[in-house]
C-alpha cells in the first residue's frame, strides 16, 4: 500500500479514453461531477442514484442499487471498450464497494472518494438506523429545502462551504430538484445502518484501488486508513486543507491525484 498526501497541484493532462462511471453522495447528483470531470479529462458517466433526482427509482434498497450500478455500468459496456473505471463518493462510495466485491472481474480500477465498508457492531448498525429514521422524518416533515439547509450546517459537511461557489451555487440548485420521498426512502433503505458490513469481503478487491479522503475529516481518514491495510492492491491519497468532499473542495490536488493514479495504473513503470 502507498500512502502520499497532497497539497496544491497544477492540472492533469486530459485522458480523453478513460470512461469513467461516478457515483455521487447523499443529496447529491450525478452533475455534481460536471466541473470536476473537466479537470480530470476523460469520459465520466455520471447517473443519479435511486432516490436522488426530480424522478427518482424510490427502490432504494442495496439489491436495486446494485442493479442500478449494473444496469449503467453494462450500457457503458455496449458504448466503449476502454478501461472499466469505478469511482464512488461518500454514499456512492458505499454504492461502488457493493458493486465491486459482488463482480469484482467487471472493474479495472476503484477510486473510493471518502468510502466506508460499513458498520460492523450490530448495535451501532441498529443506532445508526434509529438517527436515519429521524433524518428521513425530518425530511418528509419539513420538506426537502428545509432539509437540505439543515444538512449543508452539519459538522462533516460543512466545509462544503468552501467550494467555490458557481459550483456550490449549481450544486444546491440540483439538491433543490430532489423529492422528500426519494431522500427519506434513501436513508431508510441505503443508510449505512442498512446497507451490508463489507469489511471482511475487501481482500476480494485485487485491482488497483485509490482512496481518497479529506485531511480534515478525521473520520474518514481513519476508515481509508484502515482499509488501505487490508485491501491488496491499494493508494491512499489524503488531500491537504479538504474535508468529506475533497474532489470539490481541492479539486486541483484531487484531479492530480486521479489522474496520476490512472496513468500508473496503466503503465506500471510510470514514475510515482
Amino acid at each position: 500500500m502507498a500512502r502520499r498526501r497532497s497539497g496544491d497541484a497544477t492540472m492533469p493532462a486530459r485522458r480523453a479514453n478513460t470512461t469513467i462511471l461516478a457515483l455521487h453522495g447523499f443529496t447529491g447528483g450525478g452533475t455534481d461531477f460536471a466541473p470536476f470531470a473537466k479537470l480530470c479529462g476523460g469520459n465520466w458517466h455520471c447517473p443519479n442514484l435511486p432516490g436522488h433526482g426530480p424522478e427518482p427509482h424510490i427502490d432504494c434498497t442495496p439489491e436495486a442499487t446494485l442493479r442500478s450500478v449494473e444496469t449503467e455500468r453494462s450500457t457503458l459496456n455496449a458504448q466503449s471498450s476502454t478501461p472499466n473505471i469505478l469511482l464512488g463518493y461518500s454514499m456512492g462510495a458505499r454504492a461502488a464497494l457493493l458493486h465491486a466485491v459482488q463482480n469484482p472481474d467487471k472493474w479495472d480500477a476503484l477510486i473510493l472518494i471518502s468510502p466506508t465498508p460499513g458498520i460492523e457492531d450490530a448495535e451501532a448498525r441498529k443506532e445508526r438506523r434509529a438517527v436515519d429514521e429521524k433524518l428521513a422524518r425530518r425530511i418528509e416533515e419539513h420538506g426537502v429545502d428545509a432539509f437540505i439547509e439543515f444538512w449543508q450546517n452539519t459538522p462533516m459537511i460543512r466545509s462544503q462551504k468552501r467550494i467555490r461557489k458557481d459550483w456550490r451555487d449549481t450544486m444546491h440548485a440540483g439538491r433543490k430538484q430532489h423529492t422528500a420521498t426519494g431522500l427519506a426512502t434513501s436513508l431508510r433503505q441505503f443508510g449505512q445502518g442498512q446497507c451490508p458490513n463489507l469489511w471482511s469481503e475487501l481482500p476480494k478487491l485485487t485491482m488497483p484501488v485509490l482512496l481518497i479522503s479529506g485531511t480534515e475529516d478525521r473520520k474518514y481518514t481513519a476508515i481509508a486508513e484502515r482499509m488501505a491495510s487490508i485491501l491488496p492492491n491499494c493508494t491512499l491519497q489524503e488531500i491537504k486543507a479538504s474535508g468529506h468532499m475533497p474532489h470539490l473542495e481541492a479539486p486541483a490536488a484531487s484531479a492530480h491525484t486521479i489522474t496520476h493514479f490512472l496513468d500508473i495504473t496503466r503503465d506500471p513503470r510510470s514514475s510515482v
